[in-house]
């Protein structure tokens, strides 16, 4: 009983359970709503379609347009498609290729592609994945209607010519039997092509955890640097004290991206990158969350991690790792765009399944650490320095000693 009584003189104890209680509130109120409402934003994906066939495929692009529930693209070629692709515009590529009526004229099974890129977030390439058996549904539909209006159209010069064959019932028979057989409701196949895929499910979970970890470890290191300032700020003048902080969180941003090279080798995972832009882009990477959790806490202090609390909760659900970014609401949108998970979630992604240049996703990381630099720098011009401070306290002490 005793030691519980002194456990309850720290201040650090209840802090600890503030903390705990500020974990649970935060998530629990960004994590709910930000994902309220996903499902009714599904329509908020986007489809690209290159359409060659210019006789039905163009009765099966009107019905597309009109029933599937995504954003339709219609693009000229699938070199352009697929670049958009990459570049994260699309989600998935669909080809009606040149042959698909041709094919079906002439009673044989036809095929669409669809191409999924496999460098989004696990709940698009999902949807995706049953979108394209759904389209094969419907496109199916419209063939076997298609195919019976053609074979009924035929049918009568096919029975002309076999009328006045000696061999009538024979004849008449095979006709009917011909027409019957090429009757297949399942005339259209879907041919699933999975671009910048990678195999194992490992792989695809990196992106998450490297947000995650990365940032709860800046968290915690800009905490343990606040701290010792706090201790040095008596010694030590603030500016020196902050050259310092950034000399530190450089040299460990360095330090933590050779390190998570080294993982990468160790774990086999490939690059589609070259060592060196995957080196500044993980620098990058630490040093703009090193930044960002650094600015709150010089600004508000130790109750500044309930702010970087907040923003881990807002960046695990924006960055796009879980639920595709144009599903979430257009405040938790706008919200993204300022954070630094949404660039570091996209880069992985290019570097791990390939798609864009990293240096797409470099240049925001950057600008975002220059910009919570300088707020830092703002915060701390106009604080106090405390060696200044104490020196002329004891100026004071010495002239009325």
């Amino acid at each position: 009983m005793k030691t519980f009584k002194h456990f309850l003189k720290h201040s650090e104890t209840f802090v600890g359970i503030a903390a705990a209680f500020a974990f649970l509130l935060v998530f629990f109120c960004v994590w709910m709503t930000a994902y309220n409402g996903v499902a009714d934003r599904a329509d908020k994906l986007k489809i690209g379609l290159v359409n060659e066939d210019q006789q039905m495929g163009s009765m099966i692009e009107e019905e597309i347009m009109k029933k599937v529930p995504f954003e339709i693209r219609s693009y000229q070629s699938i070199e352009s498609a697929k670049q958009d692709m990459n570049q994260r515009e699309l989600d998935m590529v669909m080809q009606i290729p040149e042959s698909f009526s041709n094919q079906l004229q002439e009673n044989t099974q036809t095929e669409i592609h669809y191409f999924i890129n496999q460098a989004n977030a696990s709940l698009a390439k999902q949807i995706m994945d049953g979108a394209a058996n759904n389209i094969t549904q419907l496109i199916n539909e419209h063939a076997y209607a298609y195919k019976q209006k053609l074979i009924v159209s035929n049918l009568p010069e096919q029975m002309n010519a076999a009328v006045p064959s000696k061999e009538l019932a024979q004849n008449l028979t095979a006709s009917i039997s011909k027409v019957v057989q090429s009757l297949h409701v399942q005339s259209v196949q879907s041919v699933v092509e999975k671009t910048n895929n990678t195999d194992g499910f490992t792989v695809t979970m990196v992106p998450l955890m490297v947000v995650l970890a990365s940032f709860v470890g800046s968290m915690l290191m800009s905490l343990n640097l606040t701290i010792v300032s706090s201790k040095l700020k008596n010694s030590y003048s603030k500016w020196s004290i902050f050259l310092v902080r950034q000399i530190i969180n450089v040299s460990a941003s360095i330090l933590l991206a050779m390190i998570t090279l080294l993982f990468f080798a160790i774990f086999h995972i490939e690059l589609n990158t070259t060592l060196w832009e995957m080196g500044i882009f993980q620098i990058l990477v630490y040093f703009s969350f090193l930044s960002l959790t650094q600015m709150f806490v010089i600004l508000f202090g130790p109750s500044g991690m309930l702010f970087n609390i907040l923003a881990l909760s807002s960046q695990l659900v924006t960055s796009g790792v879980i639920v595709p970014k144009v599903m979430l609401s257009d405040f938790y949108q706008t919200v993204g765009s300022y954070l630094p998970a949404t660039y570091v979630a996209d880069g992985y992604y290019t570097v791990i399944f390939g798609g864009e240049h990293l240096t797409t996703d470099m240049l925001p990381l950057l600008l975002i650490s220059v910009v919570t630099l300088f707020v830092a720098v703002i915060r701390i011009m106009v604080q106090k320095n405390s060696v200044l401070t104490v020196n002329e306290e004891l100026r004071e002490k010495n002239i009325s000693s």
